[in-house]
């Protein structure tokens, strides 16, 4: 487990910022000696996990990164079906639309559905961001009890943005607010003038978790604009929600007439 640690360890070194990394690129973001990363690279190089450019030396995801991942997009049929119906809602509103996952802490992007609108800010599959900072991280980490939250989030508590929940106290109620009403929005948290309304869908069967979001620009979408797109996307997530079996979802759509009867 340690060889395929330190291997994963290398691997995570990959980013859209910094698609080739050379030796000592990893001796600088891992920590590791020479000697040691270099036998881990030519391992690595030679299974197939990465590649070497012959004139440059640096290393690149090889082959067989590029097949397991085009086998788990095939393969993934829950963020497929996600991802099918947030293309409705996007041809419908003109706003790019994000399918992420949880990790940890951190949203990871997989899918990425563009809008039609002539003003865009796309965050490519793979990107990771604090999960608390996205509506539909937020959203997904309201699936999680109030100890997994805190074991996943970063100590101390990170310096955020304005907008953002500035401690452990702030976030939870916004998290609380998320788990009775499946309602989740961030404005200019992770992304300047960039405002998004999310919600988590889960399958019962597998047990998977995904995030749903749409992003628009914060100054020019009112709140009158907003609650069109949250309805747009409220009933996405029920419609979801009644394909994978999702319990939070049935509870909630089967709550919608107490609560309208409630308002009157």
């Amino acid at each position: 487990m340690s060889a395929l640690d330190n291997a994963i360890e290398i691997l995570r070194c990959f980013s859209p910022q910094q698609p080739e990394i050379s030796n000592a690129d990893v001796i600088r973001l891992t920590g590791k000696p020479k000697s040691s990363t270099s036998r881990l690279l030519r391992q690595l190089k030679e299974c197939g996990l990465l590649e070497q450019d012959a004139t440059t030396r640096r290393y690149r995801p090889g082959l067989l990164v590029f097949e397991l991942g085009r086998l788990h997009r095939s393969q993934n049929d829950f963020v497929a079906l996600a991802e099918q119906h947030l293309r409705d809602v996007c041809a419908a509103t003109g706003h790019t639309g994000y399918v992420a996952v949880l990790d940890g802490g951190e949203q990871v992007v997989l899918r990425v559905v563009r809008g039609t609108n002539p003003l865009q800010v796309v965050s490519p599959p793979g990107v990771r961001t604090p999960a608390f900072l996205t509506s539909n991280g937020r959203a997904m980490l309201a699936r999680l009890s109030d100890a997994e939250i805190r074991a996943n989030l970063a100590k101390p508590f990170p310096a955020v943005p304005p907008n953002a929940p500035r401690n452990i106290t702030e976030l939870m109620v916004r998290i609380n607010e998320i788990r009775r009403t499946g309602y989740s929005s961030a404005t200019e948290e992770s992304l300047p003038g960039v405002g998004s309304l999310g919600f988590a869908v889960s399958n019962r069967d597998t047990g998977e978790t995904v995030g749903v979001a749409l992003s628009f620009p914060s100054q020019l979408t009112s709140a009158k604009e907003r609650a069109r797109l949250w309805q747009i996307l409220r009933a996405t997530a029920v419609e979801l929600g009644r394909l994978c079996d999702d319990p939070v979802w049935l509870a909630l759509d089967d709550a919608v007439p107490v609560r309208k009867a409630a308002a009157q």
